[in-house]
């Protein structure tokens, strides 16, 4: 999951990922499609993941990116 949100938000730029929470809520069984729900405040970026068969969630997380110096 890290991987994957460090790819498409960060643009492949992990230095900018300053912390990384995730908590597991539900089960995914396998071969179920899974929908990534991600929504930003300032430097934080919130996700949930969903079980898009059930409609259930299965993940909720926070990732916080390192602010930039500006120059």
């Amino acid at each position: 999951m890290a991987k994957s949100l460090i790819q498409n938000l960060l643009k492949n730029n992990s230095t900018l990922l300053q912390s990384y929470q995730v908590k597991f809520v539900g089960h995914v069984f396998p071969g179920e499609k899974l929908n990534i729900k991600v929504w930003a405040e300032g430097n934080k970026r919130y996700f949930e993941v969903e079980v898009a068969e059930r409609q259930k969630k299965a993940i909720v997380g926070l990732l916080i990116v390192r602010e930039q110096p500006k120059l």
